[in-house]
């Protein structure tokens, strides 16, 4: 990458497919270099929607911000990783989490071993995209399948809020995506990431909301609802937040939606997670934490959609002035060795004798 980290945009599709189409081709024009694009079940299509943002951009690199390993079968989300690569070639991450409320919820959904879904998931689509056949019993159940046509291997991004998830990805990982953390423990977070893998340490992306006046928090206070419930329990501690609380916020979120449950979310998660104050004051927070902790990448978490593209223009010169740089797509995102992948001869003499 360059000197100067980078930024992108965190967009859940809330929007009609073509608005998000249009939303990401703002922020690659304004110089973001990334777009991670959420998968929560109830929302649009991630896997349609990143097939449109892909044939309507043209440099921007883009991330399923996160999808998991439940609510489709690990083969068909390796099938759909291989399918975007062929309409975007080296724009495609593949980014995993083990899911949140928002997602899982709704299905009736509630593993039994998330963290191991997770590590089998990752394991078996990146042996999938690197043509493989898979057979597996553990969590996820594979059957000799293949996906002899997939383009190639892709980058990997994990993120949770746990620290297992969080050492997975400084394990395997490309890219790990850190998110809803507050400000003051991100420069160490960062910091021991890295150390957890000197070698080959995977680059960060570390993501927040901004807002410089009071209606701005306002609308990056429904999205602190599923944040809050879906934050490690000693973070809530730390914020205040009891067992109570954060019930009562699941039951309305997931009844009757974010912003029914936003007016209980309390005022100091907002001022502890996210960036905020005047402009001048959002930039200042954001050049001391890149100084400080030193992503690789900030990704801008979109606010109140309906504003979302007068967000983009207005943040994206606050963010350049802060120290991150536009993107130059000169650098390429190459997936890293990982140990459960066998050397490129053993896999094309498996396909030659079949």
């Amino acid at each position: 990458m360059s000197a100067a980290p980078g930024w992108g945009v965190w967009i859940e599709p809330l929007l009609p497919v073509p608005q998000l189409v249009d939303l990401v081709r703002l922020a690659e024009d304004s110089g973001a270099g990334y777009a991670f694009i959420a998968d929560e079940g109830t929302d649009r299509d991630v896997w349609v929607a990143l097939a449109a943002i892909a044939l309507g951009t043209r440099r921007i690199r883009l991330v399923t911000g996160i999808t998991n390993p439940f609510s489709r079968h690990p083969v068909a989300t390796a099938a759909a990783f291989a399918s975007l690569e062929e309409l975007a070639p080296g724009r495609i991450i593949a980014g995993f989490g083990v899911g949140g409320s928002r997602v899982l919820g709704p299905m009736a959904i509630a593993p039994s071993k998330p963290f191991t879904a997770l590590r089998e998931t990752v394991e078996v689509v990146d042996r999938l995209l690197a043509r493989e056949e898979v057979t597996f019993n553990g969590e996820i159940h594979l059957d000799a399948a293949r996906i002899p046509w997939s383009p190639r291997r892709l980058p990997i991004a994990t993120a949770g809020r746990g620290p297992r998830v969080e050492a997975f990805g400084s394990e395997v990982g490309d890219w790990n995506l850190v998110a809803g953390k507050p400000l003051v423990e991100v420069p160490g977070l960062l910091g021991r990431l890295r150390a957890a893998n000197p070698e080959r340490p995977a680059r960060i992306a570390w993501s927040t909301y901004v807002a410089w006046s009071p209606e701005m928090i306002e609308e990056i206070r429904p999205h602190f609802t599923y944040a809050t419930v879906d934050m490690p329990p000693e973070t809530r501690a730390l914020l205040g937040i009891d067992a109570a609380t954060t019930e009562r916020i699941r039951e309305v979120m997931l009844r009757d939606g974010l912003h029914a449950a936003a007016h209980l979310v309390p005022d100091a998660v907002i001022h502890a997670t996210a960036v905020v104050g005047d402009r001048q004051l959002v930039i200042e927070r954001l050049d001391a934490i890149r100084r400080s902790a030193a992503p690789d990448l900030f990704v801008l978490a979109m606010n109140g959609y309906s504003t979302a593209a007068a967000l983009i223009a207005e943040a994206a010169p606050l963010i350049h002035a802060a120290g991150f740089a536009l993107a130059t797509f000169e650098d390429t995102d190459g997936p890293r060795t990982r140990p459960f992948i066998r050397p490129v001869a053993q896999v094309a003499a498996v396909t030659s004798n079949r």
